[in-house]
């Protein structure tokens, strides 16, 4: 049995307004007529949902956990009136992705996204760098790293792996050197503003600690890996960025092994989410995405 609709509303309203005075004002009824929407609701599901105070209300734990639920249903009922009835343009989602992770991971499945939310309309913009201020113009951000506010959430997106690759012509062609895991006369590709550094992954792996020789740096993974198809040399590049490439077997692992990476890709949103956003959020959770990447580095 469903609860009121009305009292579903005068709830969503004054949860996100902290009123139930803001409440009626938006919703064009008196405060007490809110207020008995309200009680009614939490005799329906036989739990307090508010607390009242001089100050307005404040939400218990059952309603916090309740106003997601309630309001991304609101949002979905409304979205798709508006779809299939044609009061207005379905609703946009903007989402602002780091190139790398955007062109080799995001894009190849918004397919599904769409498919299973066609009442989204995305607006997408694939950037190197994190937002100085971040979503401020995007209503949800995936970066390679972050910049703190007090106005946004963020959540790693999973624990990325260092891969050392290359292409199979370059693995055919230094296969003595790649053996002897001799790589200090070997060239190889630098993606500016890596943190974690080819000295680190040497000596994560027990290997002498001399770098190659780094013949081209690049501004971001994407065209880094662009290059090592290329054979243009040796990369480190996290697994998530290099799946595809690996998979398709244009790129192969140099030398086996991985090292666990301490900077990685973030979902950034503002703190109050919106439904949109908490449906593309829920979304990428059912990616499982550090499952997929054992197919890759599991037997590194």
């Amino acid at each position: 049995m469903l609860p009121p609709q009305r009292a579903l509303l005068a709830f969503e309203a004054v949860s996100r307004l902290g009123s139930i005075g803001a409440a009626s004002r938006e919703l064009h009824v008196t405060q007490a007529a809110v207020s008995q929407q309200l009680k009614s609701l939490e005799q329906f599901l036989n739990c307090t949902l508010f607390i009242r105070n001089q100050r307005g209300v404040t939400l218990t734990q059952a309603a916090q956990q309740y106003l997601p639920v309630v309001a991304g249903s609101l949002q979905h009922l409304k979205l798709q009136t508006q779809i299939l009835f044609g009061a207005q343009q379905s609703d946009v989602l903007r989402i602002k992705a780091n190139t790398s992770i955007g062109h080799n991971w995001l894009i190849p499945k918004l397919a599904d996204f769409s498919n299973k939310f066609s009442f989204i309309k995305l607006d997408l913009t694939l950037v190197d760098w994190p937002s100085r201020q971040p979503c401020s113009e995007a209503d949800v951000e995936i970066t390679n790293g972050f910049i703190d506010s007090e106005d946004t959430q963020v959540e790693r997106l999973c624990q990325e792996q260092w891969l050392m690759v290359c292409s199979p012509a370059f693995q055919q062609q230094h296969l003595d050197a790649l053996a002897n895991k001799d790589i200090s006369q070997l060239p190889a590709i630098q993606v500016k503003g890596y943190e974690e550094s080819w000295m680190q992954w040497l000596c994560h792996h027990d290997i002498a600690p001399e770098p190659p020789n780094i013949q081209l740096e690049i501004s971001n993974s994407l065209h880094g890996l662009e290059a090592a198809k290329q054979g243009i040399g040796l990369m480190l590049v996290r697994s998530l960025v290099a799946k595809k490439a690996l998979t398709s077997g244009e790129l192969v692992l140099a030398l086996n092994g991985s090292m666990p990476s301490d900077s990685g890709h973030y979902v950034i949103t503002a703190n109050k989410r919106s439904a949109k956003v908490n449906f593309f959020c829920d979304w990428l959770h059912q990616q499982d995405i550090d499952s997929a990447m054992q197919a890759i580095f599991s037997n590194a």
